[in-house]
């Protein structure tokens, strides 16, 4: 359990500090507890920051997860626009964390940056399982998926860096069009991202 509070306690001070603003100071006051409970939990100021990134991305992952377990019917593409949907619903009302642990993290820490892409990596072999739904998507060269998280990731960041996170739900019909775009060729994937 102080593990936990402990968490919690560095991802609202990188809330209001930024990365580069945390301080394990900061968080122990925030927790309410002490240097040597800390020490107990973690080595020093990068273990807890990576702790807290895993913890928001495994958060955000399990947005993805529910937002696509209900969607109806369980189509490949709607699962796709509803995972795109709850990836940026995720951003907006983190807008701060996401920004210091996709942003600023990465900048500063390769261990962050080796957090960051084993996330995208996993969307990729989300979106892989199209590839065995439609004999469009059969062909395409293997780091087709990479590409496209890694495009819509940049774009999603970009909008970040900018601190301009009210900017991201008016991109999902775009993104869900270009994800979509190999697979489903363009007028499916555009009626769908419009749907």
């Amino acid at each position: 359990m102080p593990r936990e509070r402990i968490v919690a306690a560095i991802l609202k001070t990188v809330a209001d500090h930024g990365y580069a603003g945390f301080t394990i100071e900061r968080a122990l006051d925030n927790a309410r507890i002490s240097r040597q409970v800390f020490d107990q939990y973690f080595d020093g100021r990068e273990q807890a920051l990576i702790a807290a990134q895993e913890d928001f991305l495994d958060h955000l992952w399990g947005e993805v997860g529910v937002a696509c377990g209900a969607t109806a019917g369980g189509e490949w593409p709607l699962q796709v626009q509803a995972a795109l949907r709850a990836v940026i619903a995720a951003l907006v009302e983190a807008s701060r964390l996401a920004r210091a642990f996709g942003v600023e993290a990465t900048a500063a820490s390769l261990v962050a940056a080796e957090c960051q892409f084993t996330t995208l990596d996993r969307f990729a072999k989300m979106l892989s399982g199209g590839r065995r739904l439609y004999p469009l998507a059969a062909s395409l060269p293997a780091a087709t998926e990479r590409a496209v998280v890694g495009g819509v990731a940049s774009i999603l960041l970009d909008r970040l860096f900018a601190e301009d996170p009210g900017a991201l739900p008016a991109l999902e019909p775009q993104l869900v069009e270009l994800v979509l775009l190999p697979y489903l060729g363009v007028e499916e994937a555009r009626r769908v991202a419009t749907a």
